[in-house]
């Protein structure tokens, strides 16, 4: 099984792959047919662009500590990101990376390539999450009912809410 954010295996290479791959289609297509753009002043555009950028650099920072932790101990990491997403990570490099492309480039077809990309990391994602099922069982089919993949769901916010040590991590 492979949790190490940057090793060169599972499935990091291929979901940037397939997204930097998407956004430059979209990216060719916004340019090449009447597309209408995203129309901000360069102050507001780059503004955001550098917001979605610093989460998504912020999250794999706080991620990668956290999975550093559990690793070491040899458990599964539910604190820190992981608490309120299963795949932070990935999230990041899907979410605020298709969104810091989307404002560089002022492409909305490229900030709505976030639908097919979510469900290409989706599927990408399966093997990692059928070796997670194996290597620590129904404790993370329980957390999985609770975690969502990439984006958190009402049940993990709210129970951060009744646990908030869990973002200690």
């Amino acid at each position: 099984m492979n949790t190490r954010p940057f090793s060169g295996r599972g499935i990091l290479p291929i979901g940037l792959g397939v997204s930097i791959l998407l956004w430059a289609v979209c990216i060719t297509l916004q340019h090449s047919l009447p597309l209408p753009q995203i129309h901000l002043s360069a102050g507001w555009r780059w503004g955001l662009a550098l917001l979605f950028f610093a989460d998504s650099l912020g999250t794999l920072l706080w991620s990668g500590l956290t999975l550093a932790r559990s690793q070491r101990v040899n458990e599964m990491a539910r604190t820190g990101a992981y608490a309120l997403v299963r795949h932070p990570m990935y999230g990041a490099f899907l979410w605020s990376g298709t969104a810091t492309v989307a404002f560089v480039f002022q492409s909305w077809l490229v900030l709505l390539s976030v639908v097919p990309l979510h469900v290409v990391w989706g599927r990408l994602v399966q093997q990692e999450e059928e070796n997670l099922c194996r290597q620590f069982g129904s404790e993370y089919a329980s957390y999985a009912e609770v975690t969502g993949q990439f984006f958190p769901r009402i049940a993990s916010i709210r129970k951060l809410t009744e646990e908030p040590r869990d973002l200690d991590g």
